[in-house]
């Protein structure tokens, strides 16, 4: 895939706690599960196999009651500066894409990336978007409330369209 495919979604974003700590939400069942998923969103990880080649699988149930099945498979962890996964709907080989995120280290702060490639139209680009930001700002408010070190809510995420 090429780094100008208009359909790449990359969002940055800034969390007031050490990268371990951000880095660590992600690969822990529990905290996984408090944050993960969209405002309005209830989710529930009945699999989480952190270690590469390891699976997970997000079951998402909407607000109307729809309920949206995502798994993967986690294809590079270097904690807690690089966790990279596979990303779609379960069962639908079409629908896959690749999440890169990045956790760097600036003072107490994480400098917080993610890249999402293969998500084919710019559409569903935008749609990821959205409900990573919020999925994003719920990641926030979760550090804050479980008293990372010096976590204070930092503001939104930034996105940006490759």
């Amino acid at each position: 895939m090429s780094i100008h495919d208009e359909s790449t979604l990359e969002i940055r974003r800034t969390f007031d706690a050490p990268p371990e700590r951000v880095f660590d939400a992600w690969l822990e069942r529990e905290e996984w599960q408090a944050w993960i998923g969209p405002e309005g969103v209830d989710c529930e990880v009945p699999l989480l196999e952190p270690r590469v080649g390891g699976r997970y699988r997000i079951d998402m149930r909407l607000a109307d009651g729809r309920r949206v099945p995502v798994a993967g498979t986690f294809t590079r962890i270097e904690r807690p500066h690089v966790l990279a996964f596979t990303w779609g709907w379960d069962g639908d080989p079409a629908r896959q894409s690749q999440i890169t995120l990045t956790f760097t280290a600036h003072g107490g702060q994480t400098e917080f990336l993610l890249r999402q490639e293969g998500l084919g139209t710019i559409a569903s680009r935008d749609d990821h978007g959205r409900g990573w930001a919020s999925a994003l700002g719920k990641l926030d408010r979760y550090l804050v409330a479980r008293g990372a070190p010096g976590a204070v809510s930092v503001g939104q995420a930034q996105a940006a369209h490759l």
